[in-house]
């Protein structure tokens, strides 16, 4: 299977009481979380229709875990991509929520890393959110001198 199919399948908004069932597990595995440390190799018993599991977790996957089920708990669908995934300017332009041409652009102007396969453009999901942290802190960074640029001018009201 290619990298980038787990970005291909369809998205399932979880239901109510499956939001539900996710802040429940949130809660408890959060608590549980407090008192161990992240290296730890945690063993999680699963249990369903009589039959049980017992399976080693290690301490940062459980904790991911958790907040894939805070995300549940919220009413957001969830996917997992690897971060050595490939994706098209497609799926990179949808990621960034910005138009394919767009994203082109900024692939042109070395804004983005990016390889040629072919005559297709194939980006890196890690270049990829490396480029939206910096694009979200110039952002931040804007509006906050904007905003006190307003205040200062007595514009906010």
């Amino acid at each position: 299977m290619p990298p980038t199919a787990l970005l291909d399948h369809s998205l399932n908004i979880p239901d109510e009481e499956t939001a539900a069932q996710a802040a429940v597990a949130v809660d408890t595995l959060e608590r549980f979380l407090r008192e161990r440390s992240m290296t730890d190799v945690l063993t999680v018993k699963l249990v369903a229709d009589g039959n049980d599991a017992t399976v080693q977790v290690p301490g940062p996957a459980l904790s991911l875990l958790v907040d894939v089920l805070a995300q549940i708990a919220n009413g957001n669908a969830v996917t997992v991509a690897p971060v050595h995934a490939e994706l098209t300017t497609q799926q990179a332009a949808d990621l960034l929520n910005v138009s394919r041409p767009y994203l082109v652009k900024l692939l042109e102007e070395g804004e983005i890393p990016h390889r040629r396969v072919g005559n297709r453009r194939r980006v890196l999901l890690s270049d990829l959110i490396t480029y939206k942290r910096i694009d979200d802190t110039k952002r931040t960074v804007t509006a906050d001198q904007l905003t006190a640029e307003a205040q200062r001018l007595g514009l906010d009201y």
